[in-house]
């Protein structure tokens, strides 16, 4: 994104008691099932890799695995 560079990582993002107390619990379950969570409804979550300047406009590219590696190396 931008300058930098982040690794979505596997940790799914679950709901929590604000979440509940919004959306309910019938929300709450739905999003944490099997197909709320392949779908990530409650969004993602990252780690910042590399620090860098982000902008709005900046594309987002996926970054192969190798090249992250070489990135991370940097």
């Amino acid at each position: 994104v931008g300058d930098a560079l982040v690794e979505i990582t596997a940790e799914p993002h679950t709901g929590c008691k604000k979440f509940v107390q919004r959306f309910g619990m019938d929300a709450m379950t739905f999003v944490n099932s099997e197909v709320g969570l392949r779908h990530n409804l409650r969004g993602i979550h990252a780690m910042v890799v590399r620090p860098g300047a982000v902008r709005v406009g900046d594309r987002i590219a996926k970054v192969a695995a190798d090249d992250e590696k070489e990135a991370r190396a940097c």
